[in-house]
């Protein structure tokens, strides 16, 4: 997969999404489980801590004689440093033990019992009760950093590598046989274990969920970047001209209006192709038949074969004709560049008309057509420029001039104040239905054997007005359709 591609950046995006909602994942989880692992053992231990309290409280009257009354009471069953009942001492451990190990728990518990002086207490054959010495002094330690505390507390330590945790009651103020603290604790080897195992777990399932997370994020980028492959095959066949392709392929709502934009261009360029092949071959007509005319005549002159006043008319007439042509193509040109500027002013639209009137009108006479304007009543004023606008204006009215039997009429019409329109109408023959669509189009030639130039000319010049020109055909004649904007005052 090459790293400059749409699929690379979807891919790359999506993994490192993954990858941080996979990260957060983990983190939360781990943060998650141990707060609740931590808060259960806490649960477990002070549930077992307040069984084996219960029970120590309990049953510890039976197994030690009652207190004397006339002095504080030793604590039972030891008389100077040495247990009097080591038998009932035992069995009071017993009792503790086995309360200590009903509760259902992952923890391993296991308990001490220190008196008021914080010495261990233990049966002296009791080696089964009795705790590792480094556990014992690392509880004794942390409870003397208590400062008497009388509230149970929870207590975390380290032995041999191995994490402990504990929990002390100080149970002195609840009993009357000497019970000065109670210590609850266990490993939490287990419990590593298990967060060890989870950890191990969640691992592998990050590590599937990355895979299929990875696979399909691929699979995703593909399908997503497939459209732009085919697109880039369309768009290189056009550059190499073959424009008939029209893009035709599913897609989503985003690139179909790219499709429809490419499919349009391609038609566009087709047709134009088609037409500037048409033109090359209808411009080398019109072309060839003046300069055979020209070199006709001037070998007729050179041999005396022809009257040279004749000769010399027909020649100057194909000249202007071959003059005019290049003209119009080289004005058509300039207008599709930036080199052609416009020069817009504010045009009083009454004033334009009467002048395209009057500059029309000598060549209407010359043809015998009557020229009629119809007047505006309000002012209309459009920003224009009034050299090109008249060019535009020019051809259309030539053109009905050429081919309308008796009159061409000039109507303007204001359209809710903000555009005016102007039907500009002949009534000769028409225009062919099947020229119609094409009448507008550069390079098109009729089949009257005209190059329509002309209004290949004004519909540019139009439409660089913000306008419009269309053409129909009416009972009477062309028609032709101009709109352009009014400037608003």
């Amino acid at each position: 997969m090459k790293k400059n591609t749409i699929k690379w950046r979807i891919f790359k995006y999506n993994i490192i999404a993954i990858s941080v909602l996979l990260a957060l994942t983990t983190i939360v989880f781990n943060i998650t489980i141990q707060s609740y692992i931590k808060n259960d053992i806490k649960e477990q231990l002070s549930t077992i801590a307040q069984r084996v309290e219960d029970t120590a409280l309990y049953r510890g009257p039976d197994f030690f004689p009652p207190q004397e009354p006339q002095r504080p009471r030793p604590l039972p069953g030891r008389q100077n440093g040495m247990f009097r009942e080591n038998n009932d001492l035992f069995r009071f451990y017993f009792f503790l033990d086995r309360s200590l190990r009903e509760p259902l728990s992952i923890l391993n518990a296991d308990f001490i019992l220190l008196d008021n002086n914080m010495d261990i207490i233990t049966p002296p054959e009791g080696d089964f009760f009795k705790p590792s010495g480094e556990i014992a002094n690392e509880i004794i330690s942390k409870i003397k950093k208590l400062d008497g505390s009388k509230v149970q507390e929870y207590v975390y330590f380290n032995v041999n590598n191995t994490d402990y945790i504990s929990i002390v009651k100080p149970v002195s103020d609840k009993n009357s046989f000497g019970l000065g603290w109670l210590i609850i604790y266990s490993s939490l080897q287990k419990v590593n274990q298990l967060k060890l195992g989870i950890n191990m777990i969640l691992i592998v399932i990050v590590l599937l969920s990355a895979l299929i997370f990875a696979i399909f994020s691929s699979l995703a980028a593909k399908k997503i970047s497939a459209p732009f492959s085919s697109l880039n095959q369309h768009i290189r066949a056009i550059a190499e001209r073959n424009f008939g392709v029209k893009i035709e392929m599913p897609v989503d709502a985003e690139l179909q209006e790219l499709v429809n934009s490419i499919n349009i261009m391609s038609e566009k360029l087709e047709s134009y192709d088609k037409a500037q092949k048409t033109f090359f071959q209808n411009a080398s007509h019109e072309f060839r038949t003046p300069l055979m005319s020209i070199q006709s005549y001037a070998e007729g002159i050179k041999y005396d074969v022809v009257d040279k006043n004749t000769a010399a008319d027909i020649i100057i007439d194909e000249t202007k004709r071959m003059t005019h042509l290049v003209e119009d193509l080289l004005y058509l040109s300039r207008l599709d560049t930036i080199e052609e500027n416009y020069r817009f002013a504010d045009l009083d639209f009454k004033d334009f008309i009467n002048a395209c009137q009057e500059r029309m009108y000598g060549i209407a006479s010359k043809s015998g057509i009557n020229l009629e304007v119809e007047n505006i009543n309000e002012p209309v004023v459009v920003y224009a420029d009034e050299e090109k606008l008249f060019r535009a204006f020019a051809n259309i009215i030539g053109n009905c001039i050429r081919y309308a039997n008796n009159t061409v009429s000039i109507v303007p019409k204001i359209i809710d104040r903000s555009k005016i329109e102007i039907v500009i109408r002949d009534d000769g023959p028409g225009i062919d239905s099947n020229e119609l669509p094409n009448i507008f189009e550069r390079f098109y030639k009729g089949k009257k054997g005209n190059v329509g130039l002309g209004l290949a000319i004004s519909k540019n010049i139009i439409e660089r007005h913000n306008g419009k020109i269309t053409a129909r055909n009416s009972e009477s004649g062309a028609v032709f359709t101009i709109v352009l904007p009014v400037k608003q005052s």
